[in-house]
């Protein structure tokens, strides 16, 4: 047993030296070594980018190394996130990472990411779109930058619709353009027609507590005028009890009311014809077009409340570099590089996302023809509000709260956005 521990002993000291010679070879050398760590695996389209992106950096930049991890992420992003949460306490982060964009602020707060605007030209951050751009900013500067953008659309069954009688408002080309969109009292009397017609709710919304009444359901919220926070991202009275905020929550409560919208999820509602109107992900065009080839779909503008405020969903993962990097201008580069506008073309072949550069945008295979179209204006032409909040994480919770009470009754709107503020409190209070 001793002579085994001996040679165990024996094999982790020489791996160790070997390790540590390879490190010191490498710095003789004087390569440079840029690690990445993604949340897509490699086998997958955005994986496949990163690294052929990654392998066209080193080709062209002699001397340096660039390493692509692949950390797979699993349901609201746990894998993938506990990896960089375990990083950040060992103080071990990588050159690179990727990070849901809504987290940008909170990450920013923590001294975490690198501002890519201080080593990289303005033609390259004028290239993005401006919602890009936006997204990944926190103040002065820009943090994390991505070469592709979502915005979803709200279904609608073409066939259910005429046959409950509802007239689709058009342009001159017979589009449902954003012009078009439906008030909040369109929407309502519209989607009593349809449940008279159907006998079942017509609109399939899920009410559960999770990240998606951020993404999806907010919109309804920031297109009353209504915000979640103010501009510290940390004070929520005023604001998610304002006038504007408490008026779209309660057209929300109507649809559960009045029996527009089921108070639980029905899986695959709209897919299935049980419902004729579905806030759904981008990517369900895809699956609609190949999984159920006789559903006949088109897209609708997002519901408004007030004039001149029509709002709707963006926003995916970016791509920022950390503080942890030693070569901040090689790795602001590599950001840059990993999101350039190849970059974007080929994401958009392969996975059908909107191009993120705005040169792109007339030359776009898929955006630029109905009903595809109505996601890219709604991605350039609509207000995005989601608060940058170092407590955005408490914000997502609270308003899952919030609609996932309104759906089970489980008291009124303004005893429900009470408890929320209180709880959004006693988490901002650590960052007063």
């Amino acid at each position: 047993m001793i002579s085994l521990f001996m040679i165990f002993a024996l094999i982790l000291v020489s791996a160790a030296c070997s390790d540590s010679a390879g490190k010191d070879a490498e710095e003789k050398e004087g390569t440079k070594v840029l690690k990445v760590w993604v949340h897509v695996p490699a086998d997958e389209p955005e994986g496949e980018n990163y690294d052929k992106r990654a392998k066209e950096f080193e080709e062209t930049h002699e001397g340096v190394k660039v390493t692509v991890e692949h950390i797979v992420k699993t349901g609201e992003g746990s894998g993938y996130n506990d990896r960089i949460n375990a990083a950040i306490t060992t103080g071990d982060l990588p050159d690179i990472i990727t990070l849901e964009s809504v987290h940008t602020a909170s990450y920013v707060d923590s001294e975490l990411l690198l501002p890519l605007n201080k080593y990289l030209d303005q033609s390259t951050v004028d290239s993005y779109l401006d919602t890009i751009v936006d997204a990944g900013s926190v103040g002065e500067n820009l943090y994390a930058l991505q070469s592709f953008d979502l915005s979803s659309p709200v279904f609608y069954n073409v066939d259910l619709f005429k046959e409950a009688g509802i007239e689709v408002p058009v342009d001159e080309n017979g589009n449902w353009t954003l012009e078009q969109a439906w008030s909040y009292d369109e929407f309502l009397a519209n989607a009593k027609k349809l449940k008279d017609y159907m006998g079942q709710e017509p609109v399939h919304m899920f009410p559960d507590n999770s990240g998606w009444q951020m993404y999806a359901h907010s919109p309804i919220i920031f297109a009353n005028d209504g915000q979640l926070v103010g501009e510290n991202g940390l004070e929520t009275d005023g604001y998610l009890n304002s006038d504007n905020t408490i008026e779209a929550l309660k057209f929300i409560e109507k649809l559960f009311r009045d029996g527009i919208v089921a108070p639980t999820v029905r899986e695959n509602a709209f897919a299935l014809e049980k419902a004729a109107i579905s806030f759904e992900g981008p990517w369900m065009v895809d699956v609609f077009t190949k999984e159920y080839p006789d559903l006949n779909w088109s897209l609708m503008p997002y519901p408004y409340g007030k004039k001149g405020h029509q709002s709707a969903p963006h926003g995916s993962w970016y791509v920022a570099a950390t503080q942890s990097t030693e070569h901040p201008e090689l790795a602001a580069e590599l950001v840059a590089h990993l999101t350039n506008e190849d970059s974007a073309k080929a994401m958009e072949e392969a996975a059908g996302l909107i191009p993120g550069h705005k040169k792109l945008l007339d030359s776009s295979t898929k955006y630029n023809e109905y009903p595809r179209k109505l996601m890219l204006d709604q991605l350039v032409n609509t207000k995005h509000l989601k608060p940058k909040s170092p407590i955005f994480p408490v914000l997502e919770d609270v308003l899952g709260d919030i609609v996932e009470g309104i759906a089970l009754n489980n008291g009124s709107v303004e005893e429900l956005v009470k408890d929320a503020i209180d709880k959004a409190d006693r988490e901002a209070a650590r960052f007063k």
